[in-house]
């Protein structure tokens, strides 16, 4: 198992070499997934005609690590499949320190980028900054609520995936006693907070949900120290409602024998106490923003995607009876039906 994690970060530190680069490559099209419940994304940042995809560059800006096997990593297998579906020039920069986001965004516009993406909330202030000053340049911010001219932001409805990793992890729950390591109490991730316990109660009402900060994305040392916390007051199921840092999770959970829970992409690669992941396709949200930017129907506002849509959901369960699995599956196909409802933040 622990061979698994090592070959995991070999590769992801070979990503690394790639930082900052800049390709063209031909064009090989292939349907998006369907558009968010909100304003569809479109051609130019003033146009509603179709533009040919070898005029357009498109640039990504995150401050975390593109190799960070979640939430930044996804962000860099949009941007390759924008290049390689789309056939469009492509270009990022990572682990940007917020303060110097500006510069850098400017920097990409100034370049004759004309789609740049922001991968997090934190894009939203900076980017409401920079776009006035720019206004041939459609700038998105990935998980944020801004909007403007040339401005769009792509939210999720945060705590759909959170509800049904409550149900799973209150299903093979021994102790009756689960925990959840998220790095904050920001809205987005309170939202899936507050599901993941209405998730379990719905299973067992006296079970009982301890929380721990880690206070950043990917400090992944103080991740394991409070995996380690939450194990030592029972917790015998934990959720990493992380980045790089979910690594850190894992490892107390192996070494304690304990079950745990991935997100945004399925996590199960990373190590065998993984029984699910709670799914966020972050890919197939920046393809479809740049396939309608390149065919004319991008509108600037706030897109919501969720489950409806595709662009959220639950990876296999590998540490659930089929049973216990079919529970959940149930439940999610209840929720899609309009016969569940989940409280989530958009």
């Amino acid at each position: 198992m622990k061979q698994k994690v090592w070959v995991l970060l070999l590769a992801a530190a070979m990503v690394l070499g790639l930082a900052a680069c800049s390709r063209n490559t031909g064009s090989n099209p292939t349907p998006p997934p369907s558009a968010p419940s909100a304003s569809p994304a479109g051609g130019g940042a003033d146009s509603n005609t179709p533009v040919d995809p070898s005029t357009i560059k498109v640039a990504l800006v995150c401050t975390g690590a593109v190799n960070d096997g979640g939430w930044n990593a996804s962000a860099y297998d949009g941007l390759m499949r924008i290049e390689k579906e789309l056939g469009v020039e492509v270009a990022y920069s990572e682990k940007i320190a917020i303060a110097e986001v500006p510069n850098v965004l400017r920097t990409y516009a100034r370049q004759g980028f004309q789609l740049v993406f922001g991968h997090g909330a934190e894009f939203g202030e900076p980017m409401s900054t920079v776009a006035p000053e720019f206004p041939d340049v459609q700038f998105v911010a990935v998980n944020a609520s801004v909007e403007g001219a040339n401005l769009s932001g792509t939210v999720y409805k945060f705590g759909e995936c959170g509800y049904f990793c409550g149900m799973a992890a209150a299903l093979v729950s021994e102790t009756g006693r689960i925990g959840i390591i998220p790095p904050d109490d920001a809205p987005n991730n309170k939202a899936d907070m507050d599901t993941y316990e209405l998730g379990a109660k719905s299973i067992n009402p006296d079970i009982e949900v301890l929380v721990a900060y880690t206070g950043s994305w990917d400090d992944l040392p103080k991740a394991k120290e409070c995996a380690e916390s939450l194990i030592s007051q029972g917790c015998d199921v934990l959720l990493a409602l992380g980045d790089a840092y979910s690594v850190g999770v894992f490892q107390a959970c192996e070494e304690k024998g304990i079950k745990a829970m991935g997100w945004v992409s399925d996590q199960s690669g990373l190590s065998d106490a993984v029984i699910c992941s709670g799914l966020q396709s972050n890919a197939d949200v920046y393809v479809a923003t740049a396939k309608s930017f390149l065919d004319g129907t991008f509108t600037p506002g706030v897109n919501v995607y969720g489950m409806p849509n595709g662009a959220q959901g639950m990876s296999e369960f590998y540490g659930l009876t089929d049973e216990q699995a079919a529970q959940v599956e149930t439940a999610m196909q209840d929720y899609l039906d309009g016969k569940l409802e989940i409280p989530t933040l958009y």
